[in-house]
């Protein structure tokens, strides 16, 4: 009796053990006209953004003319939380404009957003996408403010001529 309590504890033991694999990380797609790419996340992190990995190679590149909107889609695993985009541009005078979130959406509202340049002839330069996290800092007006758990980007540029 006791053999077989003992290798019933070792079979359980050895199920319990057997772990599956961790979910993949999810993917952005960026498109603009017939071309799209799909983005890994070049930051992700668990959801307390205590656990991340990063990956410097992941941001992808897109060629789009001056004007032209980028499409963003989002899996479910990021529509179902807060996520913004933010882009970056150049002005058709030549300005580098900083960083700007364009769009910021509540869980389950949205899956895709269309980034436009803000000026006619204006250049997007970058168009990331930013999940949130459940852990918040203070932003430099002291408010409350989501550290992103996952950011995937495309860098655009305007087609060679």
């Amino acid at each position: 009796m006791r053999v077989v309590a003992v290798l019933a504890v070792v079979v359980l033991a050895a199920g319990c053990s057997a772990s599956e694999p961790p979910p993949e990380d999810p993917s952005v797609d960026f498109s603009a006209d017939d071309r799209k790419v799909t983005a890994e996340p070049f930051l992700y992190c668990d959801v307390q953004v205590k656990d991340c990995k990063r990956d410097n190679t992941a941001q992808v590149k897109l060629e789009v003319a001056p004007g032209t909107p980028v499409l963003v889609s989002v899996p479910q695993e990021v529509a179902e939380t807060p996520w913004s985009v933010v882009i970056q541009y150049r002005t058709a005078a030549g300005e580098q404009m900083p960083p700007e979130t364009v769009a910021t959406f509540p869980p389950n509202k949205s899956s895709t957003f269309e980034a436009l340049p803000p000026g006619d002839g204006d250049q997007l330069q970058t168009v990331e996408v930013k999940q949130a996290g459940a852990k918040l800092v203070r932003d430099d007006k002291g408010e409350a403010a989501a550290v992103s758990r996952g950011v995937w980007s495309a860098q655009i540029s305007p087609p060679a001529a």
